[in-house]
């Protein structure tokens, strides 16, 4: 098992058939400031009005912040092969007492529809229970991000609440506001099925897009 002491030392490196998760460098921040500004990109990582750009380095201070404090562990997913991160996969909120974490991702756009998604986050919540001995990890997306919820439900997650309200940007510019419900999943360790992702790989090309809420 792995504990907070251990992971001050860095991040071990995680491996699927295509990819690797790795800790983020300070050279990956000009890459994920790019893809933070994405309006498409975060149209469903988190509530507010602020323009694109604004709302990057928000982010980027959150995921210094945290990770900085180990109170979410972030990865940079690449393909294998390849230094260039192409997106984030992350153990938001991460009790190591009480073995509790929310799990997030985004993803380069050029990605999507590639099961990339489906990949980092299965291998992501593969280490969570089996290396940090997590007791529950929790999940959020928009209502309308149907590909967010397709990730969640092929990881065997459970619909539990909405959350009401929640600010978002309808247009790609973000140039109006309007609100809607935010879905909470949530899965215990004992649900988790280590094979389930490679019973269902050949559906998770039908992956279109879509992030889990970030931070």
């Amino acid at each position: 098992m792995l504990n907070r002491n251990m992971l001050i030392q860095g991040l071990p490196a995680l491996w699927t058939e295509r990819l690797v998760l790795r800790s983020l460098r300070q050279s990956d921040y000009i890459t994920l400031s790019e893809l933070l500004s994405d309006p498409q990109v975060i149209r469903y990582v988190n509530r507010g009005s602020q323009p694109p750009p604004i709302r990057a380095r928000k982010l980027l201070n959150q995921i210094r912040s945290s990770s900085a404090k180990l109170d979410s562990l972030h990865y940079g997913i690449c393909w294998k092969g390849r230094e260039q991160v192409i997106g984030l996969t992350s153990f938001q909120h991460w009790n190591d007492q009480k073995g509790t974490a929310q799990i997030g991702y985004i993803l380069d756009k050029a990605c999507w529809g590639k099961g990339v998604a489906t990949e980092a986050v299965h291998r992501l919540l593969t280490f969570g229970f089996d290396e940090l001995h997590l007791w529950r990890v929790e999940a959020r997306c928009y209502e309308a991000n149907g590909s967010s919820e397709r990730v969640l439900l092929k990881m065997g997650m459970t619909y539990e609440r909405n959350l009401p309200s929640y600010g978002l940007n309808d247009s790609e510019d973000g140039a109006f506001e309007s609100s809607m419900d935010v879905k909470v999943y949530g899965m215990y360790r004992e649900q988790f099925q280590h094979d389930l992702y490679l019973e269902q790989l050949p559906q998770a090309y039908i992956e279109q897009a879509g992030n889990v809420i970030t931070e």
